[in-house]
């Protein structure tokens, strides 16, 4: 049986572009020819079907046992009939001919189709487990088909098909036809239809996976990802530490000029990242994730896991950021609830706090925010001390004599009422 030139380079499309093998739409050919066969006749158990899919031929055998007498007409044949077709032929052999395919009913060729159909699911079902049912969470480079009820369905480098959902879309991103997007995979759903891929561009390891990529110190593990707290769209913060004492964490993922932490922050729509260097004293590691404010004290409530934080007035919008975003971000990255208070407002409650012009109260380990006093200011500095120091030693001088003369004239007088 000679197959139609065009549903031959249909199969051959299927291969190319589904990256089914070749082995199993054979057998899918195969078994679709042995079900039509079995819905006309009843039996296919003793069909042979070859299939050559460069010739585009299919051809089918069928086999015989020579019997006297014949009982079951699709598996047996008489000894006259079998002479016909090969002489010498004996009771209990087996004769094989050609099956006439060209008798199959509409019905039969429907039956077919969906098996076809059928088997071509599950080596794509199959495909799509094999290659992807490993790599959750994984990074992706995708390319996008169509939006459609605002799913955005992308296509992978192994022409799989996967969906981001509305809900794993970063807010005011816009993602066009033939648009190549870099994506999470989070998960292998598997639908009815066939496996799905879901992909999301807001989970926080998108960004973990992105750095991986663009910073080598990561990808070989002399930089640790400690945390990360994300706002998608808007603004990141990633925790880092190094496992070697001379590297230095967040300047090797900015990199020169900025150029890694720029082409991280594109991928994601130029969303904006802060670095934070992570410290294992909890004061310290909210100190650093509250920048680009400067904190003055932190007081922490372990039982309630809450940290009361006292920033200077000019500060306090930049400790919260806006909409609360960075002190929203810090309080996730820490996982302490932090409540963030100006100095002046807990001047106003009574709570104590370290005065504003005294550098030591800051918590803050960047030796680059602490810049060395000029001498001559220094020096200055020391002699207005010293008049200070002198003149409070002349107050108490003279407040000594003050009650040395105050005592001298009680005495008088109380020998002045005696006499």
């Amino acid at each position: 049986m000679k197959l139609d030139p065009q549903f031959a380079a249909a199969i051959q499309e299927i291969e190319a572009t589904r990256g089914i093998p070749r082995e199993r739409i054979v057998d899918a050919l195969r078994q679709g020819f042995e079900a039509a066969y079995e819905k006309n006749f009843g039996s296919a158990d003793n069909l042979e079907v070859e299939v050559d899919l460069r010739s585009g031929v299919i051809e089918a055998f069928l086999s015989k046992t020579v019997v006297e007498e014949v009982s079951d007409e699709l598996a047996e044949i008489s000894v006259s009939q079998a002479r016909e077709i090969e002489e010498g032929a004996e009771v209990g052999d087996s004769i094989g001919f050609e099956a006439d395919m060209t008798s199959l009913g509409n019905l039969a060729i429907h039956t077919f189709k969906q098996k076809l159909k059928s088997l071509i699911k599950d080596a794509e079902r199959d495909k799509v487990i094999r290659l992807y049912g490993d790599r959750i969470f994984e990074l992706i480079n995708c390319t996008v088909l169509f939006v459609e009820r605002g799913d955005v369905y992308v296509e992978t480098p192994d022409k799989v098909e996967g969906i981001i959902p509305y809900k794993e879309q970063i807010p005011r991103e816009r993602l066009n036809p033939g648009q190549r997007v870099k994506c999470l995979l989070i998960e292998v759903r598997n639908v009815r239809k066939a496996p799905m891929l879901v992909f999301s561009r807001t989970h926080a390891d998108l960004l973990r996976e992105l750095m991986k990529n663009e910073v080598p110190e990561v990808r070989e593990g002399n930089i640790e990802i400690v945390a990360i707290s994300r706002d998608p769209g808007y603004r990141s913060k990633v925790a880092v530490r190094s496992k070697l004492s001379e590297l230095d964490p967040v300047g090797s993922c900015i990199g020169s000029r900025g150029i890694r932490i720029t082409a991280i922050s594109h991928d994601v729509n130029d969303e904006k990242i802060d670095l934070v260097l992570w410290k294992e004293d909890p004061f310290e590691f909210i100190a650093e994730a509250l920048s680009p404010a400067k904190v003055m004290s932190v007081e922490i409530f372990e039982e309630e896991r809450k940290g009361i934080v006292v920033v200077p007035d000019d500060q306090i919008s930049l400790a919260i950021g806006k909409g609360w975003r960075n002190v929203k971000l810090a309080s996730k990255l820490t996982r302490y609830f932090l409540d963030v208070k100006s100095q002046s407002e807990m001047a106003e409650i009574g709570g104590e706090i370290p005065r504003e012009d005294d550098a030591s109260d800051y918590i803050d380990d960047d030796e680059s925010d602490y810049i060395d006093e000029p001498e001559e200011i220094a020096g200055k500095h020391a002699v207005a001390e010293l008049a200070d120091a002198e003149e409070a030693s002349g107050d108490s001088a003279d407040a000594g004599e003050t009650v040395e003369a105050d005592a001298d004239s009680a005495e008088a007088d109380d020998e002045e009422a005696g006499e």
